[in-house]
Parts: structure tokens; C-alpha cells; sequence
């Protein structure tokens, strides 16, 4: 069976090169979360119990590729298979959503102060936001949510030393990997205050100042997404709000809260937004 790695995919779909990509999870499982562009076939079930099901009835273009996807690569094996067999050219995305996952891409953000510079860190497949500030050889590291490799990679590529990793919240939607990037970079861990985290840190409070060479982040007080929710102002230029506020949206106040308890955040989320 022929497979495609999830760096493939990702070129094919940024490329705009013609492939169906055909997801035939459960409809649960696609609820949570697709890769955007994809087709849906509600066959899982049907394919595990030996049974075509939908796919008997589905038309797919033969002149174009088909990548199957599910949760791990075994049923997207098995719908290939059967696709296969009807003249389509199929691949299975190896290792699955669980692979697509940790896909990622970077890109700089233009930024006005000489000898400063800002890459933004996509972990594409799922939504989740990183960057690294860097200057003078130096560079830290805000939200990582990607292996530790990731950015210390990225940092050897451009021969940047990470300092500082800073998170703007105590994530509890996606994992954070603060803790794991500073301790294989030697890096200071910044966090919020508050009190839940056990490990060892250093804490950030409101106006406090974290200088990555000439290259200035003070720490603004954003409750509301969660208590500690903490903004990053990058030389009075670019702000990094973590979960706090989106382009089109802003961040949740109801996660692990009560309705009480999430009308009190939401009262706090609508004061830090007024400071932003």
C-alpha cells in the first residue's frame, strides 16, 4: 500500500496540487477536529467490520490522487485498499491524525527594530500558535506547543541561543512544552503567577520586563481565558496575546469552571481586552 508522510501532504495541499483528501472517521471523531479542504465519509465502522459501506456508493475522480486518512492509518489502509481496486491512485497518510497532528510550518513576522526578529511557529493541524523572538544571537521561545527539537532546531538554523521560554498561560486545552524545551536549551522558564504549577519556574508579573538581546517583552496582565493569562508587548510594536484575543474571536472563559466561576473570568476577560 502506498503511504504519504504528513511533510507531503502538507506541500501537496500548500502547493493547491489536485488530491481528494478522503478522512473516513466517524462523525465524533471528525467533529473534533479535520484537515481543512477534506472530504468526509462516515466509514469507520463499516470498514472495521470488513464492510465497504459508504464507499460502495462513493464517485471519485480517477485522475486524481486519494489520500485516506483516520485516527492512527489502519482503516485509511483498509478504505484505500478497497478504493485501490477500483482504479484510483491511493495513498494512506501514514501514522494518521495523530501524525498530522504535530505538522508545522514557520514563517517571519516583519518587524520594525533593526537587529529583531519574530518567526511564527504554525502547528497547522492543529491551530495552535508559537514564536521565537530573537536578537544579537540570542532568542526566546512564547508557547511552545511542538517538540523541543522544533525550536532548538530552528534557533541552529539561524545560530540563535534560547534563553528564555515564556508561556502566556497555563495551557489547559493542548499541551505545553515549555517546561520540556527549557530544560533541554538551558533555558529560563517563565511563567504567570499563580500557584499550580509545582516544578520550577521563574514568575512573570503585571509590567514586569524580559529583555532577548536588544529586544524588550513586558509582561501585561490579561485574566480571563484563564486567571493567569498573560500578554507579552514586543518594543511597543507586536503583541503576543496567547489565548486571550484571536483576529476574530477571543479566548474562552468557561474552560474547567463552573457558570459562576466562568461569569466572573468573562467579566475579567472583558477588562483585559479594554486594556489591550
Amino acid at each position: 500500500m502506498n503511504e504519504i508522510d504528513v511533510a507531503t501532504l502538507q506541500n501537496w495541499l500548500e502547493q493547491k496540487r489536485d488530491v481528494v483528501v478522503l478522512d473516513v472517521r466517524s462523525d465524533e471523531d471528525r467533529q473534533q477536529w479535520f484537515i481543512p479542504g477534506s472530504r468526509h465519509v462516515n466509514a469507520y465502522e463499516d470498514l472495521k467490520a470488513g464492510r465497504p459501506g459508504p464507499l460502495a456508493e462513493l464517485r471519485l475522480p480517477p485522475e486524481i490522487p486519494v489520500v485516506t486518512v483516520c485516527n492512527l492509518g489502519r482503516m485509511a489502509a483498509v478504505a484505500a485498499e478497497k478504493l485501490e481496486s477500483r482504479g484510483n491512485e491511493v495513498f494512506v497518510l501514514r501514522g494518521g491524525m495523530q501524525a498530522w497532528s504535530l505538522a508545522w510550518n514557520a514563517a517571519e513576522v516583519p518587524v520594525n527594530r533593526e537587529g529583531v526578529r519574530v518567526l511564527q511557529v504554525r502547528r497547522t493541524g492543529k491551530g495552535c500558535l508559537s514564536y521565537i523572538i530573537a536578537s544579537a544571537g540570542v532568542a526566546g521561545v512564547i508557547d511552545p506547543a511542538l517538540p523541543p527539537e522544533v525550536y532548538v532546531g530552528l534557533c541552529k538554523e539561524h545560530a540563535w541561543r534560547i534563553l528564555s521560554v515564556l508561556d502566556t498561560h497555563i495551557h489547559a486545552d493542548h499541551v505545553s512544552r515549555a517546561k520540556a524545551l527549557a530544560e533541554e536549551s538551558g533555558a529560563t522558564l517563565f511563567l504567570p503567577q499563580q500557584n499550580r504549577v509545582r516544578f520550577a519556574h521563574t514568575l512573570v508579573q503585571d509590567d514586569d520586563v524580559i529583555s532577548i538581546g536588544s529586544a524588550r517583552l513586558t509582561a501585561i496582565r490579561t485574566p480571563g481565558h484563564t486567571l493567569e493569562s498573560t500578554s507579552y508587548l514586543l518594543n511597543d510594536e507586536v503583541l503576543f496575546t496567547g489565548d486571550t484575543l484571536f483576529p476574530s474571536g477571543v479566548g474562552r472563559p468557561d474552560l474547567s469552571a463552573d457558570a459562576d466561576e466562568a461569569q466572573r473570568r468573562a467579566h475579567l476577560l472583558f477588562g483585559s481586552l479594554l486594556r489591550l
